[in-house]
C-alpha cells in the first residue's frame, strides 16, 4: 500500500486528533491531494536525520484558516499505526511510502492494570486543574485503546511515544504508561516540575473544535 508522507517530530496516535500549520509547498501538495482524493496520508516521527520506521495514518478532520499565500491551518485524526517498508520522493514533491498496516495482537484487557492507570491518572488530574484534564471512568473510555487516550496527556517525550506506538498489545501499552505514571505521582506536589511533566503535548480534545 503506497501513500503519501507527513514527517514530523511529533507522533501521532491512533484515536487521537492534533492540529498543524501548513506551510512548505510539498505539505500543501499532499493535503490538497489527499483532500481532493479523500485518501489518508501517513504521519511519521523524524528527528531531522533519521525516519522512524513505525507512523500513524491521518485524515484531515477539520480546516480552520486557510491564508492568501496557501498556508493552511487544520486539524488530523490518526486513524492506523503502519510499519514504513520504502520510500521516495513524489512528483509532487513529498514523499510517498510503501507501507503495511500494523493491527494489534488480540488479547484480553488486564482489568486490574487499567484501572490502576485510570486511578494514577485521575490522581494527576486532581492535583494539577490548572491543564484543565478532567477525570474520566472506564467509562469513558469505551469504544476507543485508553493507552493512546493518556498518552496524548501525561508528559511523555518523543521517544517514549514512538516507543509506545510500537507496542503491538494494549495491556504492554497500558503497563509502559502506568510504571511512567508512578513515576510522576511523587512529584506531582512541585507545581513548577509538573509544568514541565505534564501536559497536553498540542493534541487537541474533539470538544476544543466547538
Amino acid at each position: 500500500m503506497k501513500i503519501g508522507l507527513f514527517p514530523l517530530n511529533l507522533v501521532l496516535f491512533p484515536e487521537s486528533i492534533y492540529p498543524l500549520h501548513i506551510f512548505e509547498e510539498r505539505y500543501k501538495n499532499l493535503i490538497k491531494d489527499c483532500i481532493d482524493n479523500k485518501s489518508k496520508f501517513g504521519i511519521i516521527f523524524t528527528n531531522g536525520d533519521v525516519i522512524a520506521e513505525y507512523g500513524c495514518t491521518a485524515r484531515v478532520k477539520e480546516i480552520f484558516i486557510k491564508y492568501p499565500d496557501g498556508k493552511i491551518d487544520l486539524s488530523v485524526i490518526g486513524y492506523d499505526k503502519f510499519k514504513l517498508h520504502s520510500y521516495e520522493v513524489s512528483e509532487r514533491l513529498y514523499l510517498e511510502g510503501e507501507i503495511e498496516i500494523i493491527s494489534d495482537i488480540e488479547e484480553p484487557i488486564n482489568d486490574k492494570l487499567f484501572d490502576e492507570c485510570v486511578e494514577l491518572f485521575n490522581f494527576i488530574t486532581n492535583k494539577i486543574p490548572v491543564f484543565r484534564m478532567q477525570q474520566i471512568t472506564k467509562e469513558d473510555l469505551t469504544g476507543q485503546l485508553a493507552s493512546y487516550y493518556f498518552a496524548q496527556k501525561v508528559g511523555l517525550i518523543g521517544k517514549q511515544k514512538q516507543d509506545l506506538l510500537e507496542m503491538n498489545t494494549e495491556n504492554e501499552r497500558l503497563a509502559y504508561l502506568k510504571e511512567h505514571l508512578e513515576l510522576i505521582k511523587p512529584s506531582i506536589s512541585k507545581a513548577i516540575e509538573i509544568e514541565k511533566i505534564v501536559r497536553n503535548d498540542g493534541y487537541l480534545s474533539p470538544g476544543d473544535l466547538k
